[in-house]
């Protein structure tokens, strides 16, 4: 009696999540019911699918697209997405491929370990043709018009909190990082460095504010307008100029996360909130009365601009010409006209170059395998060669 009662109950458990993502999907009767937030992250954009017999036959692709939309557009997804992840997450410990939990619940994407760990090296030839070819290109920017070319590293989480990673991470055998040997190489070829992430680590045990968070993946917030600030004020030291400084006189803490400080947390898309961290932000930091100066600058780089970019720190402070290159691939300016958002394209590389008064290469320690996402030998091949 026990087992048949077993058996109906399991029979009568897997009817009932079968039907209910019917009956959510096409009836009122579970309105309101198995609700949860819209899931996070990128989710690559999926057409609507149109019926062909030749998809259908030949390779079958129809029905793998068809599925893929009806996944997509499933009312009860965002609920069973997160209920599948926190039983993941709370029973095996998992939680998505390229994201790992560290001491005191702090999330580390895995790119940036294995950069720690030097898998990426580019190896030193490579490395030190490159500074060479950039020293090249700085000399003739700044000679022929005045343009400073300046190397920013943005700060590195893993390498920030270190003393939390995982404990099955091997830190002590460590060769080589394209970092360390960018860094050597850079110096040597006299080209202006900005290492935010070792001033980072020279404030870690003096500064109470957060400059990385538990579950961001980039410098928090705070730290990115911190190092906008140090970029501006390098520059106008190089032009002799005085420049707009951040306003730092209300800097407010909070346990409410703003923009990208829980960015990790959020696209795991857990049912439960992860505990929460202290933040630090700039309440006032953009200034009413402007100095005449504002530089043109041309911001190339990865997802640690998106900070400076999307705080709109080069709206006010910088000037109007200024652009910022995406991977040096998407083109962004200030005033949003039609070329913000553009593919950038062979016969604008060098006029955008030639029409600031510095340019930045912001990118993160895991990002130094492409040091310029092809900038360097762009411009190295547009002076020299063409």
């Amino acid at each position: 009696m026990t087992s048949k009662i077993i058996k109906y109950s399991c029979l009568l458990a897997m009817l009932f999540l079968l039907l209910v993502p019917f009956l959510k999907q096409h009836t009122n009767i579970l309105h309101g019911k198995f609700e949860a937030d819209e899931l996070k992250g990128y989710f690559p954009p999926i057409d609507s699918v149109s019926f062909s017999l030749k998809e259908l036959w030949r390779d079958s692709s129809y029905q793998k697209k068809y599925e893929e939309h009806l996944k997509r557009n499933l009312k009860i997804r965002p609920y069973a997405v997160r209920v599948n992840n926190q039983f993941h997450y709370d029973a095996l410990g998992e939680i998505r491929r390229t994201i790992v939990e560290g001491k005191d619940g702090y999330l580390f994407e895995t790119g940036y370990i294995s950069a720690l760990q030097g898998k990426d090296f580019l190896g030193t030839q490579k490395i030190k043709k490159q500074s060479e070819k950039l020293q090249a290109v700085a000399a003739y920017l700044k000679e022929e018009n005045d343009i400073d070319l300046i190397v920013a590293i943005a700060m590195d989480k893993a390498r920030y909190l270190k003393e939390k990673l995982p404990p099955q991470y091997d830190l002590e055998n460590v060769d080589s990082t394209n970092y360390e040997t960018y860094l050597e190489f850079l110096q040597k070829d006299k080209i202006h460095v900005l290492d935010f992430n070792q001033y980072f680590l020279n404030q870690k045990g003096t500064t109470e504010h957060a400059l990385a968070t538990k579950h961001g993946v980039h410098w928090s917030l705070y730290g990115g307008l911190t190092a906008a600030d140090s970029i501006l004020s390098y520059i106008g030291k190089l032009k002799g100029e005085e420049v707009n400084r951040l306003d730092k006189s209300e800097i407010t803490k909070t346990t409410i996360p703003r923009k990208e400080d829980n960015d990790i947390g959020k696209s795991i898309n857990m049912y439960y909130p992860l505990e929460t961290d202290t933040f630090s932000y700039y309440e006032h930091y953009l200034f009413e009365e402007k100095k005449p100066y504002r530089p043109n600058i041309a911001l190339v780089g990865d997802s640690f601009c998106w900070t400076i970019w999307g705080q709109d720190i080069p709206h006010h402070y910088w000037g109007d010409s200024t652009l910022f290159l995406y991977y040096y691939n998407q083109v962004w300016d200030t005033k949003w006209t039609e070329l913000s958002g553009t593919s950038i394209q062979k016969e604008q590389k060098l006029n955008f170059a030639k029409r600031q008064n510095a340019i930045i290469l912001l990118y993160t320690p895991m990002n130094m395998n492409n040091l310029g996402s092809d900038f360097i030998d762009d411009m190295y091949e547009l002076i020299f060669n063409d």
